[in-house]
């Protein structure tokens, strides 16, 4: 066996056993269930929500949400912030024909679509100047809201009194779910989220701080002030690191959910994840300032250090593992008696199986947090179906470190409002 052939399959051993390990971790930690109430202390709470030719959905975003925000308790006063970013289509028409009465609506004309972050800091500059202007900013908290986004009642308090209970928490981080689940690919996003990635979340949780996902990320109006959001393709990776190094605390809560609108095509949904991974690697310059940073542990800067290195190991790791699966194909087919070929592909086997048994019980485990009953037999199902998914995803890497090489960096917007069907928004947290 050359040189290459050995490397190939000592970085495919590696991933496989990293692989796995981190699976263990995710399933070992897990958060405890915490409510809490909002007191009487007087509160403000702004959804902010970027609008980019948002027609199809907005309207439907706006009213469910503002049926929300009527029942939230005396102490938090709420209205949403809808912040056009010049539409070419009719959202804006959308926008101003709303009869909530909780709207506000802002128009940025004649931008260069800068991407979210600076559509945020446009809302979060007005809301400073304006509607919260004679009121305390660390009691002022900014909801970042896609406009594809529901978040119910019980869930958007509890968000509230987590900053009401914890002085010093200045961003918090909800799970994900997609409501449109009627086709594979919407399933393994919801699988994706709602397992996995909440998961992981609840371990940097306990060993770390959260990190934003963008969509139900709430922020303290003091900490949006200090530290405006960036232009990077991820801006919410970006806005968390440099959070960290001002010292703010960061956390995730797995029993709020917000809700959001599936992509159902190949294409879009690769789009996105190329924008997500070359995100990553914008934030690459951040690094040594975490590293020499007080304010992180040691945890916090191994984790973001793989996450930000990620497109790099994953241009590698599928090549490596291909070789490997070639090679101890080839030694099967040519050797049929019990050799070392035999226990690699013994072992990629039970891997394998043992990463599926363990994502169905963290994705089980998850909506159990939340009060809703996931069937065991279609969780097991989607584990197995998610291998193929993440085969997909193995080739984004390629092309995000591509356009950044390139100086491609032109934000791809998802579309909303594209479903075939109409959403259906589960009622969390009834028991809350």
């Amino acid at each position: 066996m050359n040189i290459f052939v050995k490397v190939a399959v000592g970085i495919s051993g590696v991933f496989y056993l990293y692989f796995l390990m981190n699976i263990i971790l995710v399933n070992h930690y897990r958060e405890p269930t915490e409510k809490y109430t909002k007191g009487q202390q007087p509160y403000k709470l702004f959804l902010v929500i970027p609008v980019l030719n948002e027609e199809h959905v907005i309207t439907r975003t706006i009213d469910r949400l503002s049926a929300e925000l009527s029942q939230l308790p005396k102490s938090i006063q709420a209205q949403i912030v809808a912040v056009d970013d010049n539409s070419g289509d009719h959202s804006l028409l959308a926008l101003t024909s709303s009869k909530s009465p909780y709207l506000q609506v802002l128009h940025r004309a004649g931008n260069d679509e800068l991407g979210k972050g600076a559509v945020l800091n446009t809302a979060v500059d007005y809301i400073y100047h304006t509607l919260a202007v004679n009121f305390d900013p660390t009691k002022t908290i900014i909801g970042v809201f896609d406009a594809d986004a529901f978040m119910t009642q019980p869930d958007l308090a509890h968000a509230v009194a987590r900053f009401e209970h914890d002085s010093e928490l200045t961003m918090l981080q909800t799970g994900v779910g997609i409501y449109n689940r009627g086709t594979w690919l919407t399933q393994m996003q919801n699988f994706e989220f709602m397992g996995v990635n909440n998961a992981t979340q609840q371990l940097r949780n306990r060993l770390g701080q959260g990190i934003a996902s963008g969509n139900g990320q709430f922020v303290r109006l003091d900490l949006a002030r200090k530290n405006p959001w960036g232009n990077s393709l991820l801006e919410d990776l970006e806005f968390t690191i440099r959070t960290w190094l001002i010292g703010g605390k960061t956390g995730f809560d797995h029993t709020l959910v917000v809700q959001q609108e599936g992509v159902e095509k190949v294409l879009p949904f690769f789009q996105q994840r190329v924008r997500w991974c070359q995100g990553s690697l914008q934030c690459m310059h951040y690094l040594p300032a975490l590293w020499r940073s007080r304010h992180a542990n040691r945890f916090q800067k191994v984790d973001t250090a793989v996450w930000i290195m990620m497109p790099f190991t994953g241009c590698i790791t599928p090549v490596a593992g291909i070789v490997a699966l070639i090679v101890l194909m080839n030694r099967t087919l040519a050797d049929l008696q019990f050799g070392w070929h035999h226990l690699a592909i013994i072992a990629i086997i039970a891997i394998t199986l043992i990463v599926c048994v363990l994502s169905a019980n963290i994705y089980l485990r998850n909506y159990a947090s939340v009060h809703q009953k996931i069937k065991v037999a279609p969780a097991l199902l989607q584990s197995l179906s998610f291998q193929g998914y993440l085969l997909i995803v193995s080739l984004t890497p390629y092309f995000a470190v591509y356009r950044q090489i390139r100086g491609y960096t032109n934000w791809t917007k998802t579309k909303h409002g594209l479903a075939k069907a109409r959403p259906v928004y589960a009622k969390l947290n009834d028991s809350y």
